[in-house]
């Protein structure tokens, strides 16, 4: 079923209340323009974006963003898309735009060149550089059928075409269509998503290429010591056996978020060892870092922290003494206390947090957070 989406730039207001508005008319994502023109001439940055795109994000909707593409390499040069993706690109990292957010190339202006997929694949190609890798095209329904625009490609181009007053937008396969500059009289544009990625699918991101390991490098990408207890970023696989790449040895999967206890640490009988992790339950698990993280704090970089399950402080390393709350119920401090922190603590195989204040308290990443 097509769902409805709107895409916004510095016109639309950047309040929660108007994303809220949007959404209970219907819409179930936003494109934030983010940028236009590169730095070789006169970059562009939407001064609210980043206040929509927050604000967005608060209201339930689903965030992609867009870039008003005005590069010609035939005038300016092969450099000058890959001089507006970096644009874009720092725009996007700079709001806290994660890399598997969708990035759309607006192209529309009459100064591209009359083949703009040449030019296309230079930004998308710089945007890869630049670590992202989910990416579409909108332009006027007009272009795509001169063959100026093109979906599909290696860049697996949904399209999103814009074709007003018409049953559809004349492009076949195309997975949106902005059909309205008036969006149910919302003074913002109107489009329908076919295919997902604007409203609903989650992207799927790429795979993680096998780094070349040496004995110097491993333990960049791997955990070479026990961590006592991992947190799964992405979803992961036991195994019966310390064979990890087969599929016939997987059992239970963990999904991102799950907690898991470390027996102990392994390692392959490789030219460079590779660590593995085996679990009480006698099964085994990946050590490697882009898929599991470390449960507790444990670098002396950490400043601050914030509360983000209740729980108590300590007087005591050992943390049996319990500091006392005067004038609470509860002892435990309440989600979204911030606290500095002195010192991260290696103890008995874990990591505890030594406080500005002189007490003590757990480096579980679920009970706090890192604000500094």
């Amino acid at each position: 079923m097509a769902r409805y989406f709107c895409d916004v730039s510095s016109y639309q207001p950047y309040s929660l209340a108007y994303f809220k508005n949007l959404k209970a008319h219907g819409s179930r994502g936003v494109v934030v323009k983010t940028s236009q023109g590169g730095y070789g001439g006169t970059p562009y940055v939407n001064a609210n974006g980043h206040a929509q795109v927050v604000n967005a994000k608060k209201a339930g909707l689903k965030v992609a963003l867009y870039h008003y593409g005005t590069f010609n390499s035939l005038r300016y040069g092969k450099n000058d898309p890959a001089s507006e993706a970096k644009l874009m690109a720092n725009t996007a990292k700079a709001w806290g735009c994660g890399k598997d957010t969708l990035m759309v190339l607006d192209a529309e202006d009459p100064s591209l060149r009359n083949k703009v997929s040449a030019d296309a694949a230079l930004f998308y190609n710089e945007l890869r550089r630049q670590g992202f890798h989910n990416f579409d095209i909108y332009g006027p329904g007009s272009w795509f059928w001169a063959g100026r625009l093109k979906i599909g490609t290696s860049y697996k181009l949904g399209g999103w075409p814009a074709s007003y007053g018409s049953s559809s937008s004349g492009v076949s396969g195309a997975k949106a269509w902005q059909y309205t500059d008036n969006w149910l009289g919302l003074g913002v544009d109107g489009s329908l998503d076919y295919g997902g990625q604007y409203t609903t699918k989650q992207a799927t991101a790429e795979k993680k290429p096998e780094p070349k390991l040496t004995k110097q490098n491993v333990d960049d990408y791997y955990y070479t010591y026990n961590p006592r207890r991992i947190i799964v970023k992405r979803t992961i696989y036991q195994h019966k056996n310390n064979q990890l790449g087969s599929k016939a040895n997987r059992g239970r999967k963990l999904k991102p978020g799950t907690a898991v206890d470390i027996a102990s640490i392994h390692f392959s009988s490789d030219k460079v060892p590779v660590p593995f992790f085996k679990l009480a339950n006698g099964t085994y698990i990946t050590a490697n870092r882009y898929f599991v993280k470390n449960a507790f704090y444990e670098l002396p970089s950490l400043k601050a922290i914030e509360v983000i399950k209740p729980t108590y402080l300590y007087h005591d390393l050992h943390r049996t003494k319990v500091v006392k709350r005067k004038g609470f119920k509860k002892n435990k401090w309440p989600k979204g206390t911030p606290f500095d922190v002195q010192k991260v603590i290696h103890w008995k195989g874990g990591f505890v947090l030594k406080l500005a204040n002189g007490f003590y308290c757990t480096a579980y990443k679920k009970y706090v957070k890192k604000i500094k």
